[in-house]
């Protein structure tokens, strides 16, 4: 039998390892909640990175965190998109930015480190932040707001806002009353100088003076209403009111051939010639018959009177697409366009030749830019191509009825 202290020892070491396996079991314990409580705070900050990003991403100008050295640590969907799709954290602002301007004006509102607000124009070619070529200048404001980082390296939100559509339609407005403020002084001031000369300097006894000097009246007379109700038309296409357009099927032959009968008289004493591609059913487009009246009769008078002394032959074709599309192509060998100003005709007011005379009074300059914007309202595309004194085409594809 063991003796009392072998049984003392067995009895200490039986409690050691119930004591050991006690404190190993709440160990265990401690250790699985210690994971679960890691894990549930993992879980919370992946939720609130992922909440904060998302709130990032619901901005709608690109957003970026960058530090004193200008190096990107944060940004959000539109800054990438700005920056077509870069990988931008780590890199620096100067660098994916591209233009000194941009990149100087953000350094010297870091170094002030107040919160700042400035607005850059820029040519759209000349920098990295999106646009194209082709669409000039491009407006930008630029906001900076220090962050608070406690003991840690200075950091800085920036916002980039893109307001270029804003700056290109207060362009617009501003050219707008210019231009027309000048179209309309010029007849203006004619008539004006003309009715002083038959008041004051008793032009009226004599009936052939008069008579020429009422005849040059009456055409910028007629210039002046032509222009009011051009620009008229042009505002509410430009306004809004083309979601409001008076839609309802119609015959496009029906109107094209209206329209050539309207204009009979000038094809008739320009000595053009007008040949007709239309087909024989019955050619249904859905729309506003007054604005298609409007784009034929603009394409096909435009070409005549650009073309006074020529041996003009005019070409006017309609056909239906494969596509359940309408095409309309009016076509002549005239003058034609210069390619350095095909860019530039659907502009208001533009014209390419800008030399007038009193006896040889042109058009308001705005019939390019209703037939543009009339098109587009009834959801259709217009393309200009010329050959000079070969072929200038204007083609335009709209949806069937």
């Amino acid at each position: 039998m063991p003796d009392s202290l072998t049984i003392a020892l067995i009895i200490a070491v039986a409690v050691l390892v119930y004591r050991l396996r006690t404190i190993r079991d709440n160990l265990a314990g401690q250790i699985k909640a210690a994971r679960k409580l890691r894990d549930k705070t993992n879980n919370k900050l992946e939720q609130v990175l992922t909440d904060n990003q998302v709130s990032l991403d619901a901005i709608s100008d690109a957003f970026f965190i960058v530090n004193s050295e200008l190096e990107i640590s944060r940004f959000n969907t539109r800054a990438r998109e700005t920056f077509r799709d870069q990988d931008l954290i780590g890199r620096s602002l100067p660098e994916i930015i591209l233009h000194p301007t941009v990149s100087e004006l953000i350094q010297s509102l870091i170094t002030s480190a107040k919160p700042a607000q400035e607005r850059l124009i820029l040519p759209s070619s000349s920098h990295s932040l999106g646009g194209k070529p082709s669409e000039g200048e491009t407006a930008w404001i630029i906001q900076l707001t220090p962050l608070p980082n406690l003991d840690r390296a200075p950091l800085f939100c920036i916002v980039l806002r893109d307001v270029s559509t804003e700056h290109r339609a207060d362009q617009i407005r501003t050219d707008f009353v210019a231009n027309a403020s000048h179209e309309l002084r010029t007849p203006l001031a004619i008539i004006n100088g003309y009715l002083e000369n038959l008041v004051d300097d008793d032009i009226l006894e004599d009936p052939a003076i008069s008579r020429r000097m009422l005849t040059t009246m009456r055409k910028h007379g007629n210039r002046l209403s032509r222009l009011v109700d051009d620009m008229l038309v042009v505002s509410r296409l430009e306004s809004g009111e083309n979601t409001a357009l008076n839609r309802e099927p119609f015959d496009l032959i029906e109107c094209a051939n209206d329209v050539i009968e309207r204009l009979d008289q000038l094809i008739s004493s320009s000595g053009a010639e007008l040949v007709s591609h239309f087909p024989t059913e019955q050619t249904l487009l859905n729309g506003d018959r007054f604005y298609w009246t409007q784009v034929m009769f603009n394409l096909l008078e435009n070409a005549i009177k650009q073309n006074q002394n020529r041996d003009l032959k005019l070409t006017f074709s309609i056909s239906k697409l494969s596509d359940n599309r309408l095409q309309i192509v009016i076509s002549d060998n005239g003058i034609g366009i210069p390619s350095s100003h095909l860019p530039f005709i659907f502009k208001r007011f533009y014209r390419v030749d800008k030399h007038h005379t009193q006896s040889d009074i042109k058009g308001t300059g705005l019939g390019l830019s209703i037939v543009k914007r009339a098109v587009e309202a009834h959801d259709g595309t217009i393309e200009a191509t010329s050959q000079p004194g070969i072929k200038t085409s204007f083609t335009i594809t709209v949806p069937s009825a």
